[in-house]
């Protein structure tokens, strides 16, 4: 099977490159590449980002949250995983046998010495922990089927990133299913580099084919996909199916809750409720924050611009406010 050379580290890219082979690339026979993210979550194509990510941690930490095109649950990317990407034509998906894909990388890592078997999803699968899981899509006469490998990712960051306050969410999209996770690389000998994992994936996988190389106009269609959609917030965040959010905190200044609805990533109602002490009617507030985007940068510019005291007392801040979205 052919392969494409890859090694840029953008979330938005990857994206990019895998629609753009799917759709767009005129592909007559497989080809697979591997890739590698700098710092990012994937959230799955019917998932609501907002519940599925720590906005405030993947902000404070440079982690970019990108939007694939497949089903699935969230996962996290660093530059200790390996993701893989098989583009194929195919007149009939049902007839595909994902089994052609997974038992090349059984075979490679087994003749390595890592005991990995598969499961009846086509996950990966170490002494019970999951080190692989993959998803598909049909598109154009093509189909995408794509997925990671945990070789040494850092697994307190992933811990973090991937724990929102999921209580304070309700939505119908679909939902990250924890599963125990493991690492490829405890069972390699410590001179084993990710570097030398994925070069051994490659040669097992091309089986002697070439690299397919991609023309200039062929990159520059893919950094458009990347600029113009798939790096968008409409995308990433925006894209998200109609949720409820509910949060409540006790301040110095008395109680505040916070019940909104948001569509499109931005509140189309909001209720603010608590036992506060203001002078102004907090509807007025609410008409303010109506329209707004769900983000905290967002609602503090809209906070910033009124007076909180009037609103709330004086004895909650706006940082206390901020703290509730």
């Amino acid at each position: 099977m052919k392969y494409i050379s890859y090694e840029n580290t953008d979330a938005f890219y990857n994206v990019a490159m895998e629609h753009y082979l799917l759709e767009e690339y005129p592909l007559t026979e497989p080809v697979f590449f591997f890739s590698q993210y700098g710092n990012a979550v994937i959230v799955g194509k019917n998932q609501n980002t907002f519940a599925e990510v720590n906005q405030a941690y993947a902000k404070e930490n440079g982690i970019q949250v990108a939007r694939r095109e497949t089903g699935g649950g969230a996962v996290y990317d660093d530059l200790g995983n390996i993701s893989f990407s098989f583009v194929l034509p195919v007149s009939d998906p049902a007839k595909v046998n994902f089994k052609k894909f997974v038992q090349p990388m059984v075979d490679a890592l087994n003749k390595l010495g890592v005991p990995v078997v598969t499961d009846g999803r086509n996950d990966l699968i170490i002494n019970g922990k999951k080190v692989s899981g993959s998803a598909q899509r049909y598109a154009n006469g093509r189909l995408l089927h794509h997925g990671t490998l945990l070789f040494d990712i850092n697994m307190e960051v992933m811990s973090r990133v991937l724990t929102p306050a999921k209580d304070k969410f309700i939505s119908k999209a679909a939902k990250s299913v924890k599963s125990r996770v493991g690492l490829i690389k405890s069972s390699l000998p410590e001179r084993f580099t990710i570097l030398d994992f994925k070069n051994q994936l490659t040669k097992e996988l091309s089986n002697g084919d070439d690299e397919l190389k991609l023309e200039e106009h062929d990159l520059k269609r893919v950094q458009e996909l990347r600029d113009n959609k798939f790096s968008t917030w409409n995308w990433n965040w925006g894209r998200t199916p109609k949720f409820e959010f509910n949060n409540r905190q006790r301040f110095a200044g008395g109680s505040v809750e916070i019940h909104a609805n948001v569509s499109q990533g931005k509140i189309t109602v909001i209720k603010i409720q608590g036992d506060f002490l203001g002078i102004s009617d907090i509807a007025d507030l609410e008409k303010l924050l109506q329209g707004v985007l769900f983000t905290k940068d967002a609602v503090k510019g809209v906070l910033q611009k009124t007076n909180l005291r009037n609103y709330f007392g004086d004895k909650i801040s706006l940082e206390d406010l901020e703290s509730l979205f």
